[in-house]
């Protein structure tokens, strides 16, 4: 990525945000604020001529304090920077969509929006179907089925190249100071290292069978179909709790998974079972 400066429009979570921007420091910064991200503690509705102006010139004042140029604008979330129009109007979207084109073109910032889901997860985001149609790229991040501490993104819109893999990140619990009564006040900081997300399909595997049938899940084509070649090319990198596996034994691991019905083996092709 081309590095810069970052401002972040702190629509919601006012007291949740700072704190995981300081948790983020301490785990990545060695505990020193980090010099070039810039907090706007209120909503800025980006269909307001007005408001747009005072986003541009917030821009041109972080960009004076820190040398660098503003490359990455968050707005969080859409809801509170919508004001009073109405998200399912095309209208009024088309409006908020056309604010943040101008301050991107103006500034040359990317701009990062974060918005809800509708109550059916599988509509996508809320509100009219022109604000999905306006992005470059989609991301659905949602907590990870089987653990508390962790999520999943998962790409769901990419304009101008493949659909991305999904990619798990754990959360780290940090305690980032202690409030006037003596207790701790807390944060959750993202692991920078994705994973496999878990495959419930492989519950109850052993680690070894588990991770080889996320490999085969992974090589798939859209017939649910790959080769014992690419699925050794790709297992053999796999760590397994600290080590690589043995691949002679990669046969009969193979076989372990077609008897418990997960995949058929055909020559040297492997399929998903149906």
């Amino acid at each position: 990525v081309e590095q810069g400066a970052v401002l972040y429009v702190v629509g919601e979570g006012g007291v949740g945000v700072p704190r995981r921007i300081r948790a983020w420091a301490d785990e990545y910064n060695e505990g020193r604020d980090v010099p070039n991200v810039y907090r706007v503690d209120m909503p800025v509705f980006m269909a307001d001529p007005s408001q747009q102006a005072e986003l541009r010139f917030a821009v041109e004042e972080v960009k004076e304090a820190t040398g660098q140029d503003v490359k990455l604008i968050i707005i969080d979330t859409v809801a509170r920077c919508f004001g009073g129009a109405d998200e399912n109007r095309a209208a009024d979207m088309g409006a908020f969509i056309s604010g943040c084109d101008l301050v991107k073109t103006t500034t040359g910032a990317t701009i990062l929006l974060v918005h809800h889901t509708g109550k059916n997860e599988s509509n996508g985001a809320r509100g009219s179907s022109s604000f999905r149609a306006a992005l470059d790229a989609e991301y659905l991040v949602k907590r990870e089925a089987e653990r508390g501490n962790s999520l999943v993104l998962t790409g769901t819109k990419m304009k101008d190249s493949e659909q991305p893999e999904p990619v798990a990140f754990d959360l780290k619990r940090r305690v980032i100071g202690m409030d006037e009564d003596g207790d701790e006040l807390t944060s959750l900081v993202v692991i920078d290292r994705g994973r496999e997300p878990a495959d419930p399909e492989a519950d109850g595997l052993a680690p070894l069978s588990k991770a080889l049938f996320q490999t085969v899940r992974t090589l798939t084509d859209k017939n649910g179909e790959t080769t014992k070649k690419e699925i050794r090319h790709r297992f053999k990198d796999v760590t397994i709790n600290g080590s690589k596996p043995n691949m002679s034994n990669f046969g009969r691991h193979l076989k372990t998974l077609e008897a418990d019905g997960l995949i058929v083996i055909d020559g040297d092709y492997v399929t998903l079972a149906k």
